[in-house]
This record gives structure tokens, C-alpha cells and sequence, in this order.
């Protein structure tokens, strides 16, 4: 009992002290109406200047772009009017060594400086080429940002090419074209565009360096080619989460040294579109086979119709998850995917260029339903373009082409990249809410009638895989024959 008792007394005065610190602990804090000294004054997002592109071209030529959208990580490309387009014969696949030879050593840094520097300002670098555009990226948080564009700048305007870089590069690409011959995707990609315009044009040209050629191309080819077409006139620095005079300044400080060309400038490369016809026989449990006609490209007047179209179409795998947003509303969804079990995928395409374009679908079977899946592709194109989709169907592909644009466009990487290649394209950048009030305009009967000027061209036929069953190229070519 005395030591319960006397555990009491102590329990009870340790309580009272904690009572009576925490009662003084609360008194010296300040009113929650009082003031935090030396903070800054806040303001509303709603009070920011509405995020807007805007451009300014520098004495030297080169065009600056951005969007502050204000956030903390700053999103940074260089776009250049190259790739494999602007290749010739002699120098076919210099964009993809180019694109691989990408912040390696440069004149004032080695390639494990480079490597230290991005890491200790916490970025990431990366560098692409594609059919009429390449593009160095960088991103960083914001504090940082002169830094980034430094590094940029050093690998953009002084690259070593140093010849132990080139050759292990030259094994890096081997290695992808080694794999490359298992992806039926890729390989159908590059057949399509030899079949849809030629071997000898320009979108007809491999987008991936050619083992043929691969050890010709030197440090000598590398650097004409970026003489030639590393020039202001034909650069566009673009960035996303920056304000604009600040990029204007680095731009300046970085590139203002960068000079234009001083010859004529070239015409820019064409290709027509011509169709045909390409199969390659690979390892593949499933035969893969496209069908696609010509589509104009970014020029054509009649852009909008066939992305929406694209959209209409839809389709997609066998065994996608589905839900609000999978086009499982789409044709290829519901006239091709949920009634023909033997179908494991069909997808409609768009791929635009500058004056060149292809609409199409690209789908997947095992090999002996490969001419009933032809039969399958044909007859959708067909329907489309003879008879004008309903109210209904029109104004959902219309919602998600909306949507996709609007909802792309929040994330940085997107941003910086649409206006970096709109300026190179069109050299202007239309807002989304033009893009928007112009996609509202489309009617059911301006889709059926691009559909419809799509397939008076002759058809395209690419196919990887088992192809023995898939009809001749004439008798495809029949179906779409009146």
C-alpha cells in the first residue's frame, strides 16, 4: 500500500510538470493571426500571368520559345531541321550515330565530366532523331537551368567525335540492329515507308543506320553533317517551366555565337507518295501486317479530319485492360475486336510529315487468319470512307482528340516538344484553343470525305512474319477498287 501510494504522488506531480511546461510550451507560441516574420506574402495561382508560348528570334537567327507553366523542373530541347530525310546515299544513317554521339566528350569536357556535371545538378540529358527533325534535351530543376544550358550548348556546338566514342558507339548500334531485326514493329515501320514513298526519297530512307554503312560513317561525316544543318535558320530552342526573357538571356550568353547559314537556303526535301508493296519473312509467332494510303501531312488542309478519323478508328490489343478513356467505343473495338477472337490486335496510324503522310491500320494474327485480317483492315477503311459515321460516334472521336491533345500538353516533356517542332513545321505555334474551335468544325461528312480522298490513292502493304497467306498485292489492291 506505501508503495502504491507513493507511486501515486509521483505519477501525479510528473503529470502536473508536463501540464504546466506544455501550458507554457502553447503560451510562447504567437497568434495564429499574427504574422510569421521575413516570410514572403503569398498570392493565388489565379493571380499569375495566364501561361502563354511566346517567341523571339535572335539577332543571329535562332528562334527561342517557351510556356511558363511554374513548376519547379525546367524542361529544355534543342529541335534541328535534320534527320534521316536529309541524308543522302553516301552518308545514310549519320542522324542515328549523330543521335548516339549525343553529350559524349566534348572540347572542354570529357564524357566523365559531362557525366558528373548533369549529376550534380541533378538532371537528365538525352538526344533523338527522327525522320525530319533530332532534338537534344535536358532537364533540370529550375535553379539550375544555366548550368543545363551550358552542358546543352557544349555537346551542341562542341562535340570532339573523338574516334574511341564513334567506335563504341558503332557497337551500340550494332547491337540495336541486331534486335531490331526481332521487332516486328520496328521492322514494319521501316518496310511501310520504303513501300509508301521509295527507296530513293527521302521519308523512304532507313531511320536506322544500315550495317552496310555503319563502319563508313567517320568523325569527317559527322561534322559536315553538322555544318550543314546545325545553323540558327534552321534551329529552334524550346523550353517549359522557364520564364521567357530568362531563356532569351542563356540563349544569348550560350548560342549567340552560333552563326545561320551563309548559303542559299535548300529546298527542303519532298517525298511522293507512291504505295507498294513490302514483306519480310521473320521469327514471329504472329504475322504482322499494315495497310495504309496517303494522308497529306501537317500541311494538308484536311489534318484535323484525318486525326480524327484516327481516333474513330481506334482499335488497339486483344487483351487491353480497357475503361473510361481505352477507345473501347472505337470501330476496331467493337466491329473487329469483340466479335473476331482470332484478331489479337488492329490499331489504326497517322504518321505526318511535312508534306507527306500516311493514315492506316496495323494488325496482328496468327498466320493462317493473315488474308481473312486483310479482308477484316480493307473492309473498315472502305466503310468509313463510303458512308458518314453517326452524330454520336463523330462527336466522341472528336471529345478524344481534344482530350488527347489537352491532357498531353500538361505534361513538360510534351510541351516543350510541340513547341519546338510546330515553330520547325509551321513556324508559328496555334494554341490549343484554335486547335480546339477547329476540331469543333469537323462534320461527320468532312471525315468521310477525307477517308474517302485517303483511299483514292493506291494502297501500301507491309507485312513481317509468316506472310505466305496474305493475297498478292493485286488483289488487295482490288478491294478498294470501284
Amino acid at each position: 500500500m506505501l508503495g502504491r501510494r507513493i507511486t501515486q504522488l509521483l505519477t501525479s506531480k510528473v503529470s502536473a510538470a508536463a501540464k504546466s511546461t506544455s501550458v507554457r510550451c502553447f503560451a510562447s507560441q504567437p497568434s495564429l493571426d499574427q504574422e510569421f516574420p521575413g516570410m514572403p506574402e503569398l498570392s493565388p495561382a489565379s493571380a499569375r500571368p495566364k501561361p502563354d508560348s511566346q517567341v523571339t528570334v535572335l539577332p543571329n537567327g535562332l528562334t527561342v520559345a517557351s510556356e511558363e507553366n511554374y513548376e519547379q523542373i525546367t524542361s529544355l530541347g534543342m529541335f534541328i531541321e535534320a534527320g534521316s530525310s536529309y541524308e543522302t546515299d553516301a552518308n545514310t544513317g549519320v542522324s542515328h550515330l549523330l543521335e548516339h554521339m549525343a553529350f559524349k566528350s566534348t572540347q572542354n569536357r570529357s564524357h566523365l565530366r559531362l557525366v558528373r556535371d548533369v549529376e550534380d545538378i541533378g538532371g537528365s540529358v538525352g538526344a533523338a532523331s527522327a525522320r525530319e527533325y533530332m532534338v537534344y534535351t535536358g532537364e533540370c530543376l529550375r535553379d539550375n537551368v544555366e548550368s543545363m544550358v551550358d552542358i546543352m550548348s557544349d555537346s551542341i556546338l562542341r562535340p570532339k567525335l573523338a574516334p574511341w566514342d564513334i567506335e563504341e558507339q558503332r557497337k551500340v548500334i550494332g547491337y540495336e540492329l541486331e534486335e531490331m531485326e526481332t521487332n516486328a514493329q520496328a521492322v514494319l515501320t521501316e518496310i511501310l515507308h520504303a513501300a509508301a514513298y521509295g527507296d530513293g526519297s527521302s521519308l523512304g530512307r532507313p531511320l536506322w543506320c544500315p550495317k552496310y554503312n555503319l563502319e563508313n560513317i567517320t568523325d569527317v561525316e559527322l561534322k559536315a553533317y553538322m555544318d550543314t544543318h546545325f545553323v540558327t535558320n534552321k534551329m529552334v530552342l524550346s523550353g517549359a517551366g522557364i520564364g521567357h526573357s530568362e531563356l532569351v538571356d542563356l540563349a544569348t550568353k550560350y548560342f549567340g555565337d552560333l552563326k545561320s547559314s551563309d548559303a542559299a537556303p535548300a529546298e527542303k526535301p519532298k517525298s511522293s507518295y507512291v504505295g507498294g508493296d513490302r514483306r519480310i519473312r521473320g521469327d514471329s509467332h504472329f504475322t504482322h501486317v499494315a495497310l495504309c494510303f496517303d494522308a497529306g501531312g501537317w500541311n494538308t488542309d484536311n489534318l484535323l479530319e484525318i486525326c480524327a478519323l484516327h481516333m474513330l478508328l481506334g482499335g488497339g490489343g486483344s487483351f487491353s485492360a480497357g475503361g473510361p478513356g481505352k477507345g473501347m467505343y472505337s470501330r476496331l473495338y467493337t466491329n473487329v475486336l469483340n466479335r473476331l477472337g482470332w484478331v489479337d490486335s488492329a490499331t489504326a496510324f497517322n504518321s505526318m510529315y511535312n508534306d507527306a503522310g500516311l493514315l492506316g491500320i496495323y494488325g496482328t494474327c496468327l498466320p493462317q487468319d493473315a488474308g481473312n485480317l486483310v479482308d477484316v483492315m480493307a473492309a473498315e477503311l472502305i466503310q468509313v470512307s463510303e458512308t458518314a459515321p453517326g452524330e454520336e460516334e463523330t462527336q466522341r472521336a472528336k471529345n478524344q482528340l481534344k482530350s488527347s491533345v489537352l491532357m498531353n500538353l500538361e505534361s513538360r516533356n510534351v510541351l516543350f516538344e510541340d513547341i519546338g517542332r510546330q515553330l520547325l513545321t509551321y513556324g508559328k505555334i496555334k494554341s490549343p484553343v484554335e486547335l480546339c474551335a477547329a476540331v469543333d468544325a469537323i462534320t461527320a461528312e468532312d471525315m468521310q470525305k477525307a477517308a474517302a480522298k485517303a483511299l483514292q490513292s493506291p494502297v501500301t502493304v507491309a507485312a513481317f512474319g509468316d506472310v505466305s497467306t496474305i493475297p498478292s498485292y493485286d488483289v488487295i489492291a482490288s478491294r478498294f477498287q470501284k
